[in-house]
């Protein structure tokens, strides 16, 4: 259950990582697009804003499906079976309660000094 929890955030990162180059896209041809719409636009140019409007439309798309899958994860209810094993017993009487929920992540605040050595 974990790792599908986890994958449907990573599923949402990766769609909002396609929508923002659809941007780029529509960036790109952003000029192409006004003269469609101003009825003006000569063949090749008419191509570029079409192509433009349309990765303009699928970044929307991908970001909405995006926010989506974020919105579920989060409002998944966590519990034990979910949260992950704990982590093994290194022999330091310390409790080691899985951090964050995903039972990977490990207290790093052994030997750490703020002068550096």
């Amino acid at each position: 259950m974990t790792r599908k929890a986890a994958g449907g955030l990573q599923r949402a990162f990766f769609l909002w990582t396609i929508a923002g180059t659809s941007l780029i896209v529509a960036a790109a041809a952003g000029a192409a697009v006004v003269e469609v719409f101003r009825g003006t636009a000569d063949a090749g140019t008419f191509v570029w804003g079409m192509i433009g409007i349309a990765a303009l439309l699928e970044s929307l798309v991908l970001f909405a499906v995006g926010l989506r899958l974020r919105h579920r994860y989060l409002n998944q209810v966590q519990s034990y079976d979910s949260r992950g094993d704990y982590l093994a017993d290194d022999g330091s009487s310390r409790p080691r309660i899985p951090l964050l929920g995903d039972g990977q992540a490990t207290q790093n605040i052994r030997n750490q000094s703020l002068g550096g050595n």
